[in-house]
């Protein structure tokens, strides 16, 4: 083999100058190379860059037999059965198994690594490949020819088509050894053959595939580019010589896993696909919903196995099956959980729904609130509140109001409810005593935090979740509201007003965070209100006044007097405790008539006197303390001898708080006094709001006019918004006009009783006149007793071109206006221009197109700007 060997290698020298092709060498030296070991082989062929496939022409497959060209892969077809076929369902289902198939390469993939099976039958096509050595060292790769026999070099013709590989090993390794002495020998198969087989029948396109010759009927389908929507993935025939050899079931293989009836093929079988058959659907709580074809006989639970079974959350008692029939669609409820229901029998179009179980935990209690773990609790016979809260500082926000807390229980199948009160701090601290209330199963418990204290302890509360029962006898969806043992309720649609709470002061605060009685309350009340029908009375009752938490509260199981205390936060200091009243409503034939008592709060509380139970509706007033104030201040500032922030008491009026300040100092202005308080600057600033909005609206219907006539204006309504912008942007005083000298000389008519956030500013004497509005330069001149109102505008330039003369007025240091006349007004004793006096000079408002709403503005705004000028 030597000399085999060099002379391949000048042969290679001398033909690679010219071309590196196959073609141009002989047959007879091809199959000498062929003769080398296959090690020097791929040498040579390495080393002068000739394609060894081309050399040996057998050792690649796909180059030995070329297959036909197969289809490309097709997309998966995943849209629902048509509307005709008796498999439709509505909810989209795709038909099971398909997608197996539709979506993998069309083409086959080559098996020549694939270990070759000992029955594999050797036939024409196949290679054979020896390894000799002992005495020989020789590797032959040997085809198997149209007449079923190999050349085998040194012994000729040797016929091994129709042996298995088994009998080809023993055959060939008996006579090589009986013929070649000394040598041991390695049998093997290189490149398999293709063959040719048909497929046919609801393929997505049927004809004849050319595959290799270890391919099984499924790779053959898959050839075929899987599956029409019509075809049957239950009824799949294997014909060879006109004989059916076996039937595959591809259910067995998607969903056990069985391949027993996928056969390896020969030349010439047909792979026949039938059409789909009777089919149904199977949807809702299960783990592959789909269509599936069914076979004769098969029952539903069967198909139940076939989907995956059902999920945790299956509802098995009550499976409705939807059935066609010749007189419509039928429905059929069956028990899975039985085996006669599991037993029954499906028909062609069945279409199965598995629902879901209720939401509704079983065997709970539910905490919600200012406690520490939210959520769902086991419940167990005789249990008690206590059981739920070991340890109050570690179950129990540091926020929480332990002294109430509800306990919400349903009563009836209709999920009504009753409400119970228990003060949870004796619960807790007293396991034996009454508030330690025994749970039922669902029972629900709220507990409240101190909204007072709840910005400081602002904990996480749980989202509501979904709600447990729904709202099914409720006409309208948006009125219902249910209480979620998940997360204890929700609300939907709430109009009511819900309390709020006063400070320890007594002022009133808006109630925050999500532990109040403000959320918490408010979904229990709004399901007492869809209790209240039918003439069911309301169970609900309103306290109000001196108490930290005033507002609606459910009327509890038992409730008295004592309860609706406990509920609205005690008594702020403030409660005229000595007197109380409470207001019932009595039902009387087409009407209602309400009933007021009076009785001793303190009494009643104390034992001293009876208590009474609460009834539907009722209202209880806590009296506030004649003349109860706390801290009511008010502020002085300006020239008096001790400016500051002063407290007052009913019937302190002006005149005692300059006195407590010490009086006036020399410097004093009296007569330019400015005195605010809160309630007129709310009013004043609503006001401003108002003339805003009609400003606005002249406005627009100038812009309208000047759209659909032709007259002409002298200025654009754009200028006549930059009054309204400087209207909204100029601060409310809430100044109230007083006459200070007066008040200090003790007229009593001129004094004003203060009231709590008074302000008072008593200016410095400024010997001043100040000249505002339409002038050419708006100043401020040295004050001149003998100079008139039109000197001093002179003295400003003028008026404007747009200035109306004929409504010039002052505003007095003090706030009040002087309106003048045309007739020496100005030149009367009585009424002369005073320091601190401001000349306002008002915009005409026929110039800007008759806005009758713009001197009534600008009048604010100057009254505004002369206030804001002497207090700066």
């Amino acid at each position: 083999m030597k000399i085999a060997t060099i002379t391949w290698t000048l042969l290679f020298s001398a033909l690679i100058s010219y071309t590196a092709s196959a073609a141009n060498f002989s047959a007879a030296q091809i199959a000498q190379f062929k003769q080398l070991p296959q090690a020097e082989q791929q040498a040579l062929a390495k080393q002068y860059g000739v394609d060894l496939s081309s050399l040996t022409g057998g050792s690649d497959a796909s180059q030995k037999t070329p297959a036909q060209s197969t289809i490309e892969p097709r997309k998966l077809d995943t849209a629902p059965a048509k509307a005709s076929e008796p498999q439709t369902n509505s909810n989209g289902l795709i038909d099971f198994g398909y997608d197996l198939f539709a979506s993998q390469p069309s083409s086959y993939t080559p098996v020549d690594d694939l270990p070759v099976p000992n029955n594999y039958l050797i036939a024409p096509g196949d290679e054979i490949d020896i390894q000799l050595f002992g005495s020989q060292n020789q590797s032959y790769q040997l085809d198997v020819g149209r007449d079923g026999a190999v050349q085998f070099p040194q012994l000729g013709p040797i016929h091994v088509a129709g042996q298995t590989f088994k009998e080809l090993k023993a055959n060939l390794t008996h006579r090589i050894k009986k013929q070649i002495l000394g040598v041991d020998l390695s049998i093997s198969l290189g490149s398999l053959r293709t063959m040719q087989v048909y497929v046919t029948g609801d393929v997505y396109q049927p004809g004849a595939y050319n595959i290799p010759s270890l391919a099984t009927v499924t790779q053959a389908l898959i050839a075929a580019g899987g599956f029409r929507k019509t075809g049957s993935l239950r009824t799949i025939v294997i014909r060879r010589n006109h004989k059916v050899i076996d039937r595959l079931d591809l259910y067995d293989l998607l969903l056990e896993g069985k391949t027993n009836h996928d056969i390896r093929l020969e030349s010439g079988d047909t792979v026949f696909v039938g059409a789909k058959g009777a089919s149904a659907s199977i949807s809702g709580q299960v783990r592959r919903p789909a269509v599936y074809e069914i076979k004769p006989g098969e029952t539903l639970g069967r198909l139940l196995k076939d989907a995956g079974g059902s999920s945790a959350a299956a509802y098995l008692q009550q499976v409705e099956i939807k059935r066609f029939q010749a007189d419509g669609v039928h429905v059929i409820t069956a028990d899975l959980s039985r085996a006669k229901g599991r037993d029954l029998v499906l028909k062609d179009g069945d279409s199965i729904r598995i629902h879901r179980v209720s939401d509704q935990l079983q065997n709970v209690v539910m905490i919600r609130g200012a406690v520490t773990r939210q959520g769902a609790y086991a419940f167990h016979q005789g249990m008690k509140i206590s059981d739920l809260f070991t340890n109050a500082s570690d179950d129990l926000l540091p926020n929480t109001d332990q002294n109430y807390a509800l306990l919400v229980r349903e009563i009836d199948p209709e999920h009504h409810i009753k409400v119970l009160q228990f003060n949870l701090g004796d619960a807790i601290r007293s396991p034996l005593g009454k508030q330690n209330l025994t749970l039922q199963d669902n029972d629900q418990l709220f507990v409240f935090a101190d909204a007072l204290n709840v910005k400081a302890w602002e904990e996480p509360s749980a989202k509501p979740l979904v709600n447990q029962h729904a709202a099914a006898n409720s006409n309208d969806a948006t009125n219902a509201v249910t209480i979620n043992p998940d997360s204890g309720v929700q609300v939907v649609n709430d109009k009511k007003p819900q309390p709020h709470f006063l400070d320890h002061s007594g002022n009133q605060q808006e109630a925050a965070g999500p532990d109040s009685r403000q959320n918490l309350l408010q979904p229990i009340l709004q399901r007492l209100q869809q209790q209240a029908v039918n003439g069911e009375p309301l169970q609900e009752y309103v306290i109000s006044g001196s108490v930290p938490y005033p507002g609606t509260y459910p009327l509890v199981e038992g409730a008295t007097l004592k309860d609706a205390v406990a509920a609205a936060g005690g008594l702020l200091e403030s409660a005229a405790k000595d007197e109380a009243e409470l207001t019932r409503s009595v039902v009387m034939p087409g009407k209602i008539s309400l009933y007021h008592q009076r009785f001793d709060l303190v009494k009643t509380l104390t034992g001293q006197a009876p208590d009474f139970a609460l009834q539907s509706k009722d209202r209880i007033e806590i009296q506030r303390k004649t003349n109860w104030t706390v801290d009511n201040t008010v502020e002085i500032q300006g020239e008096v001898n001790h400016p500051g922030i002063y407290t007052i008491g009913k019937g302190e009026s002006i005149a005692d708080l300059v006195a407590r300040a010490g009086g006036l100092t020399q410097y004093a202005y009296p007569q330019g006094a400015i005195f605010s308080r809160a309630i007129l600057r709310a009013q004043e600033q609503q006001r401003m709001k108002m003339l805003a909005d009609n400003l606005r609206q002249e406005i627009a219907s100038l812009a309208l006019r000047r759209q659909t006539t032709s007259a002409q204006y002298t200025t654009s309504p754009t200028d006549a918004l930059k009054v309204v912008d400087d209207l909204n942007s100029v601060p409310a005083m809430g100044r109230l006009v007083i006459n200070l000298p007066k008040i200090l000389r003790g007229n009593e008519n001129d004094d004003v009783s203060l009231e709590n956030g008074d302000k008072l500013y008593i200016p410095p004497k400024r010997n001043t006149i100040s000249v505002m509005g339409q002038v050419q330069l708006a100043s401020n001149f040295t004050f001149d007793p003998s100079k008139s109102v039109q000197q001093y505008i002179d003295m400003a330039g003028g008026e404007k071109k747009q200035a109306d003369d004929e409504r010039i007025y002052v505003i007095r240091a003090n706030g009040a206006v002087m309106l003048p006349n045309q007739s020496y007004w100005f030149a009367r004793s009585s009424k002369p221009l005073q320091p601190g006096d401001t000349i306002i000079v008002p915009i005409n408002t026929d110039y800007l197109d008759g806005l009758s709403t713009l001197s009534t503005a600008t009048q604010i705004m100057y009254q505004l700007g002369v206030a804001w000028k002497a207090v700066k």
